[in-house]
């Protein structure tokens, strides 16, 4: 009977888990097919003009941090108020985290602008001219949607923390339609009947990119404001300042959101190991990333949902069953991971012919995915599937601080004396990262079991 009983929670469980994080994955697949398949359309133009973009997409993603603030806060808040059946809170605090978003971003957006071209010498200091222009080209694009895209992720978090994960998966699916047919006409230039259209090489790919985040915004901004069903923001009373709810998102967002940001600066540095490794290895590096990110998508979407639905355990005060979610979702992720890590094996190949990979980059890629495969299915979920629940709790401050010192002193300090010092070049400093993730996962899996959290949650 135990067994049975066993048995049945589990696959209840799952269900639960499934119904939530299916169209997370969806979503999360799509961002991520939109990631390799630029990568790929850009590869066409040239080997500089891919690593290039793919350098501006790794620092952008210091800047997207600093919005998590807005989107994680938001998240937990409107979960934890829709598991208490307090909808009108929800309301507020979902307009008050879109209303910080737009304000934020256009400040940041702004600043980037102004300091655009040291920003664009730091990040390619050493690289070759071709590069640094290409760069600096699509670093221009990818600043301006900034805004764009930080109040679309934050109406997605709003969406999500009500329950409506599906939502964001159509708007993401439109975000991909837009940015490849306009990103497969302005970078490779294709004929329709008499018509030719130019190649545009990288101003294309940063064309169809803000294109993609502003048809994302559109469709977000219309449905939450007209048609959601489970939270509406179409009272302009909600969009009124309110101190007591910006402060509720920010308490459990800016940790998050220093956590996010210093973690990408320090990924930030660790790109900059390889930026003086030659083109080989920035090659070979830029293209496994682009391939990791497609492997870790389950892991992703159980970030989010695991984030949901413990935000909604303890508003309605479910507080015995936070652990036990929170440790299957995490071995889930690490079943589903190591699943996709398999399958992914016999398709190296063909990838290295996809991004037009040449005998020097190849080999380099090969070593740092087969190490990757082993990595992530062992000790990626627990790393970053456990913190997103101790966020959900209000446990902020201590992922933050376990997160910075990981990084600032396994990552960066193993990946520079392994890559640089020693001479493994690339590898080592994926193997620096795969330090950082066990360290991590040690300390987040104690802090589930010990329940230290509880005292974060309110009486």
């Amino acid at each position: 009977m135990i067994l049975s009983h066993t048995a049945k929670d589990y696959s209840n469980r799952a269900k639960e888990i499934w119904r939530v994080t299916y169209p997370v994955v969806i979503e999360q697949l799509f961002i991520t097919l939109m990631g390799i398949v630029n990568t790929a359309m850009i590869s066409s133009v040239s080997t500089d003009a891919m690593s290039a973009a793919g350098h501006i997409n790794n620092a952008s993603n210091i800047i997207i941090s600093l919005f998590a603030a807005l989107t994680t806060g938001g998240t937990i808040v409107v979960a934890q108020a829709i598991g208490a059946n307090d909808k009108q809170r929800a309301t507020v605090v979902g307009a008050q985290a879109i209303m910080s978003a737009a304000f934020f971003s256009i400040v940041v957006s702004a600043l980037l602008a102004v300091f655009q071209y040291p920003i664009i010498n730091a990040l390619f200091g050493g690289s070759v001219l071709t590069m640094k222009d290409a760069g600096q080209t699509y670093f221009m694009y990818v600043n301006l949607s900034f805004p764009l895209l930080a109040v679309t992720q934050t109406i997605f978090g709003v969406l999500r923390g009500s329950g409506d994960t599906s939502t964001p998966m159509k708007i993401t699916l439109l975000m991909n339609v837009v940015n490849f047919l306009l990103g497969y006409a302005l970078i490779l230039g294709v004929s329709f009947g008499p018509i030719q259209t130019p190649s545009f090489g990288v101003h294309g790919a940063g064309i169809a990119l803000s294109a993609a985040r502003l048809a994302g915004l559109i469709y977000a901004a219309y449905i939450i404001f007209f048609t959601s069903k489970t939270i509406k923001l179409n009272r302009l009373a909600n969009f009124k300042f309110n101190g007591a709810a910006q402060k509720a998102v920010f308490k459990l967002g800016l940790p998050t959101s220093a956590d996010s940001t210093m973690f990408n600066a320090g990924r930030m540095l660790t790109q900059l190991y390889i930026v003086g490794m030659g083109s080989a290895a920035m090659a070979a590096n830029t293209v496994a990333n682009s391939i990791f990110v497609f492997i870790s998508v389950p892991g992703n979407a159980l970030m989010i949902s695991v984030m949901i639905l413990i935000g909604q355990r303890v508003g309605r005060g479910q507080i015995d069953d936070i652990k036990k979610t929170a440790v299957f979702s995490t071995v889930l992720g690490m079943i589903v991971i190591g699943l996709i890590c398999l399958a992914s094996l016999p398709l190296m190949n063909m990838t290295i012919r996809l991004y037009n990979l040449n005998s020097e980059e190849a080999p380099l890629y090969l070593n740092l995915m087969y190490t990757a495969f082993i990595a992530t299915a062992l000790v990626w979920p627990a790393s970053f599937v456990t913190p997103s629940a101790l966020r959900a709790t209000g446990d902020v401050k201590y992922t933050m601080v376990i997160s910075i010192l990981s990084m600032w002193l396994f990552r960066i300090t193993t990946g520079y004396l392994l890559g640089v010092v020693f001479g493994l070049g690339v590898i080592g400093v994926w193997c620096g990262m795969y330090t950082d993730w066990a360290v991590r996962a040690v300390f987040y899996h104690y802090r589930i079991l010990n329940g230290k959290w509880k005292k974060y949650l309110k009486g």
